[in-house]
């Protein structure tokens, strides 16, 4: 059984696309859209790799990257025209080929947690696109995340971390 951690703790995180919900991203049912919880709960932990140095200059200069394999998306509450939210990402769990991440969505005007999505990625060679072992640097890079934030994996739903061939 997963569990939510506290709002202070997902506070703690870095906070990425903190805005308001404007209209384009309002559906027919009046409240923001699962492809807008998708884009920006994919987007905010991609962000996070690019600052443990996985960054603009990884496929060009090491011939790396990340490929997402599966993802996992709750929603827990809405989150309506004007309302005030952020994303928050954390990286949970690693293999060597493989990482676990989660992205938090706030809805920062209610003090709640609206919306959890897990994401799963393989690294990879872009030359062979095949699964790759992570590089020193950005496995100790993920591994000082993953400690820190220990607690992010109790709200994990329980998707593997597979042992990519």
């Amino acid at each position: 059984m997963t569990s939510l951690p506290t709002l202070d703790q997902v506070r703690s995180l870095p906070a990425y696309y903190g805005m308001t919900v404007p209209d384009d991203y309002i559906d027919q049912n009046g409240h923001m859209n699962i492809s807008r919880y998708f884009e920006l709960g994919a987007w905010a932990p991609w962000r996070r790799l690019e600052e443990m140095g996985a960054d603009d200059s990884y496929i060009p200069e090491r011939g790396l990257s990340f490929f997402t394999v599966e993802h996992h998306i709750r929603y827990l509450a809405e989150l309506r025209l004007g309302e005030a939210f952020s994303v928050r990402p954390a990286i949970v769990a690693r293999t060597g080929k493989a990482v676990h991440g989660i992205s938090f969505v706030v809805d920062e005007g209610r003090d709640r947690i609206v919306c959890t999505m897990e994401l799963l990625w393989v690294h990879v060679s872009m030359q062979a696109r095949r699964a790759a072992p992570i590089p020193d640097d950005v496995a100790a890079a993920l591994d000082g995340e993953i400690a820190q934030r220990a607690w992010a994996r109790d709200a994990a739903t329980g998707l593997t971390l597979r042992r990519p061939a």
